[in-house]
């Protein structure tokens, strides 16, 4: 386009650098919006590559990482921040913080800092007294036996005004949390208070609703032990759980939230299960929603993958806390219950952090087990080992190339087949689903969810006789991935589709109110799920899963990813990997950038 005199021509922008192909359209949006806007070429790169941070789960970019674009005055990297009008110190409102020798997109930088304060506040709170004979009756102690970390869970949620109850599949995190709840309730009512509220959420409505189910049912089975009386207490206990979003009242349409610091939640108890996935904006905000006087406890498990979203906030809670670390103050408050424990923590943060250590899901000497303990510690041999040592409950198939994966579609799609042509109900068919799963580390590539999807179902195709081109047909499983309050259907649900006696289409899902068929107009949005991402699968439970890792290397490929999906299984695993990546994949231990974890142990400070 000409231009004219009363129209100049607009300053070209400099194009960017070699090193920054990896730069999302986004990010080089901000690149050039920073440009027009007076930046320098430093600072535009900066902020460009503290957005793609944050959009790979980082909360911050250190400086370090940050390569100096040449400047011909010679002044510093940080003098060149420092010096700008769209960079500011923690407090002030820029596009970009610069916090020491951390960059933040203003708004993570406030997340964080407001996290960390609220949480010191909670756990400055003065400590409660706890009856430990109630405890010992509840969780069936005596003096014999090794320390009941379920009960020191209880006992930390009881006398603190924060705790988290940290703990891999079947350790008993809910167990905990019942008998909690019934120590809150016992000691209200003898004192002839009200019955404390309490509030059940996790980040999704599934694991919201596995939640409930697992509460009620521990519920029941301490009811018929009769370890108390609970007529008297069941009617005051939650009878819902529900998501995160819901319980702060959170909008997409405008991101407010109902409920927050100036109208906090109207609970005296807020129990938060699946802690491990939730992001640094939404524990902000709940934190910030938590009233004053009351708890909040986190129960999740800190070794597993962190949230989708940015930030890793449960593994940062934990990190200086260590593993079942107290004080001396909290080692003679809990008498008896710590009376065999020997590590002593160096800060009041361990003292809310208990980690329990034996799952009931799999024994600790179950190869499934070993295996995952291995993982975990990053121990590349003992793994090694266990996957090419004979065990009845841990198979290896060395290789994850196209052969491996039409052996294992056919197989999946054999055992579908054969479930469809077995089962006489909906019921059956939905408790078959819940039997088996393939767990990728990705979505896309010929070893991720979306072509084994694809392959499995071109097979049952062909042996049923449909077009595998088609959306819907008899027997397609798939995994809701939006919540949908009405319909009672939410991220993470599996249903399966199923031909009526007239050949019209329903799919059934399993809800709190029993077995229900849906029309597939209804359905919020969806995936076909013979198989789905390793990420999708936190809080599920299967008896039999393979997992794939595909054999060229991602980045996010590591030990949280496999040992998250390793313990998804009950019964039986199967690895699809071959030796190369699954060295790559224990060795590699990622690290979200964050200061969280160091800022919850320094004393409170208007910048830190």
């Amino acid at each position: 386009m000409q231009t004219t005199a009363d129209q100049p021509a607009a300053e070209a922008i400099p194009p960017p650098q070699e090193s920054d192909t990896d730069l999302s359209d986004l990010d080089l949006a901000l690149h050039d919006w920073v440009l027009r806007h007076g930046g320098t070429a430093t600072v535009a790169h900066a902020l460009a590559r503290t957005h793609q941070a944050v959009t790979q789960g980082h909360t911050c970019l250190a400086l370090e990482q940050l390569p100096p674009e040449p400047d011909p005055a010679g002044h510093s990297l940080q003098d060149e921040l420092r010096n700008s009008s769209l960079v500011g110190a923690p407090g002030s409102i820029r596009p970009l913080i610069l916090d020491r020798q951390h960059l933040y997109l203003q708004r993570y930088h406030e997340h964080e800092m407001h996290l960390a304060r609220r949480l010191r506040a909670m756990m400055a709170h003065s400590p409660e007294p706890v009856d430990e004979h109630q405890l010992a009756h509840l969780f069936n102690l005596n003096a014999a036996q090794s320390i009941n970390w379920q009960a020191v869970a209880a006992f930390a949620a009881l006398r603190h005004h924060f705790a988290v109850i940290s703990g891999g599949p079947g350790t008993g995190k809910t167990y905990s949390i019942v008998r909690l709840l019934c120590v809150l309730m016992e000691t209200a009512l003898a004192r002839g208070e009200s019955a404390p509220h309490v509030a059940l959420a996790a980040p999704t409505g599934k694991a919201a609703a596995r939640m409930l189910e697992a509460v009620h049912a521990g519920l029941t089975e301490l009811a018929a032990s009769e370890a108390v009386n609970m007529p008297d207490l069941l009617e005051h206990m939650p009878q819902q759980a529900q998501t995160l979003h819901r319980l702060l009242g959170l909008h997409g349409h405008d991101n407010r939230a109902r409920f927050h610091a100036d109208n906090p939640l109207p609970h005296d108890v807020v129990i938060v299960d699946e802690a491990s996935m939730v992001d640094l904006p939404l524990m902000a905000r709940l934190a910030a929603a938590v009233g004053d006087e009351a708890r909040l406890i986190l129960l999740g498990d800190r070794y597993q993958l962190a949230s989708v979203e940015s930030g890793s906030v449960l593994a940062d809670i934990c990190t200086h806390a260590g593993v079942n670390h107290f004080t001396a103050e909290q080692r003679q408050a809990a008498g008896g219950l710590l009376q065999n424990a020997t590590d002593t923590a160096d800060q009041p943060l361990g003292d809310h952090v208990i980690t329990l250590q034996t799952s009931r899901r799999f024994n600790a000497e179950s190869a499934i087990g070993r295996l995952a303990a291995a993982v975990n510690e990053g121990a590349v041999d003992p793994a090694r080992q266990l996957l090419h040592t004979g065990h009845d409950d841990l198979h290896y198939h060395p290789r994850a190339d196209a052969a491996a994966m039409q052996k294992l579609m056919d197989r999946q799609a054999t055992a579908h087949a054969r479930l469809l042509e077995q089962a006489e109900t909906p019921e059956q068919i939905l408790a078959g689903l819940n039997r088996q799963c393939i767990l990728t580390a990705m979505h896309a590539g010929p070893a991720g969810s979306h072509s084994l999807n694809q392959g499995i179902t071109e097979r049952l195709a062909h042996h049923f006789g449909f077009d595998p081109a088609r959306l819907w047909y008899h027997g397609r499983p798939v995994m809701i991935r939006r919540n949908d309050y009405r319909a009672g259907l939410f991220n993470g649900d599996v249903g399966i589709a199923l031909s009526d006696a007239g050949g019209r289409i329903r799919i059934w899902f399993e809800t709190a109110d029993g077995p229900r068929a849906y029309l597939p107009g209804s359905l919020p949005a969806h995936d076909t799920v013979y198989a789905m991402t390793i990420h999708k699968s936190q809080g599920s439970e299967y008896e039999t899963v393979s997992v794939v890792l595909p054999e060229h290397d991602v980045p996010i490929l590591g030990r949280a990813l496999f040992y998250t999906g390793l313990t998804r299984a009950r019964r039986q695993l199967h690895v699809y990997a071959d030796d190369a990546t699954l060295v790559r994949t224990i060795t590699r231990r990622q690290h979200r950038m964050s200061r969280l974890a160091e800022r919850l142990t320094q004393a409170a400070a208007p910048d830190s």
